[in-house]
C-alpha cells in the first residue's frame, strides 16, 4: 500500500468513525430534545422534572463537548488532494452544526427556563448544517 493508499484509508476511517460518533450522539440526546421541544411547544417547560432537567442540561452540555471533540479530530483530519475541497466544506458544516448544539445548549436555563427563541434559532441552524454535512458526506462517498 502506497502513502497515497494509506492516507485515503485513514481518512475513510476518520470519516466513518465522525458519523458514527455524530450518530450516536444524536441517538442519546435526541429523547431529550424532544421532551424539550414538547413542553416549549406547549408552555410546560417547568412542569418538567427537576432531576430530569437538571439530566438534560447535563446531557446537552456534555454531548456539545462530544461533538468540539468530534470536530477537533475532524479539523485535524487530512483528506487527499482530491477531496480537500469537499473536506474543507465539510468542517464548515460541521463547526456551524457544532456552534448551534452550543447555542441550543446555553438556551437551556437554569431554574427551568429555555430561551424560546434563543432554542428555536439554534434548532434551524443545526438542521440546516447538519442537512449540508449529510449532503457532503454523501459527496464524499461517491467521490471514494
Amino acid at each position: 500500500m502506497n502513502a497515497a493508499q494509506k492516507r485515503a484509508m485513514q481518512y475513510g476511517q476518520l470519516i466513518n468513525n465522525t458519523v458514527q460518533s455524530i450518530q450516536e450522539e444524536q441517538d442519546k440526546l435526541n429523547p431529550e430534545y424532544e421532551k424539550i421541544r414538547e413542553a416549549l411547544d406547549r408552555s410546560k417547560v417547568d412542569k418538567i422534572d427537576d432531576v430530569e432537567y437538571a439530566k438534560i442540561q447535563k446531557d446537552f452540555a456534555t454531548g456539545t463537548k462530544n461533538y468540539q471533540e468530534t470536530l477537533a479530530k475532524l479539523e485535524k483530519g487530512k483528506a487527499p488532494a482530491r477531496l480537500m475541497g469537499t473536506h474543507i466544506s465539510l468542517v464548515s458544516s460541521f463547526k456551524k452544526y457544532v456552534e448551534g448544539c452550543g447555542e441550543m445548549t446555553a438556551s437551556i436555563g437554569a431554574d427551568k427556563t429555555v430561551e424560546r427563541h434563543a432554542f428555536d434559532e439554534a434548532e434551524k441552524k443545526q438542521d440546516e448544517y447538519m442537512d449540508k454535512f449529510s449532503k457532503l458526506i454523501q459527496k464524499l462517498t461517491d467521490l471514494a
